[in-house]
């Protein structure tokens, strides 16, 4: 019996929707939501990762994301993926505003938190910390599931 519930721990932890919605602490007053934080595994001769994610802003007051912060990482940045004439080029951002009763989604091809200059190699099933700072809600720590190379998948 201890082994079957052994079993389903560790199944429930290595769940994607186990991190789902994890934030320190759960003081939500800034109306801010962020679920599904992952990012894909990374060989070891990788240097670089993006993380997805997504933002809802179920408050009243428009919010702006300035900035995100890692020890995953040398450099963590916001990025915005656009086709520019045939091409997929990435933008650096400063700020991303998050309008009232708005859903921001961090995915492939769009905004994405760039890190680059890993500190080791990302591992399928590993579960690290990135602090995302807004200019009214403050920084809110999140915990980023590393998934398989397919991605999160539903």
């Amino acid at each position: 019996m201890i082994r079957i519930l052994l079993a389903f721990i560790v199944i429930s932890l290595n769940s994607p929707y186990a991190y789902s919605n994890i934030h320190e602490g759960e003081d939500h007053e800034h109306g801010l939501e962020i679920s599904q934080p992952w990012v894909r595994q990374t060989g070891n001769r990788t240097v670089s990762a993006a993380i997805y994610l997504n933002i809802e802003n179920k408050g009243s007051f428009l919010d702006q994301l300035i900035g995100v912060q890692s020890g995953a990482a040398e450099r963590v940045q916001i990025h915005q993926s656009v086709e520019e004439e045939g091409i997929m080029r990435m933008h650096h951002i400063n700020e991303l505003p998050i309008a009232p009763k708005e859903t921001l989604a961090f995915e492939p091809g769009s905004y994405h938190i760039m890190l680059t200059r890993l500190s080791t190699p990302l591992k399928e099933g590993e579960v690290f910390p990135v602090t995302l700072s807004f200019e009214k809600a403050g920084d809110i720590t999140v915990h980023v599931l590393v998934t398989g190379i397919a991605g999160l998948s539903e």
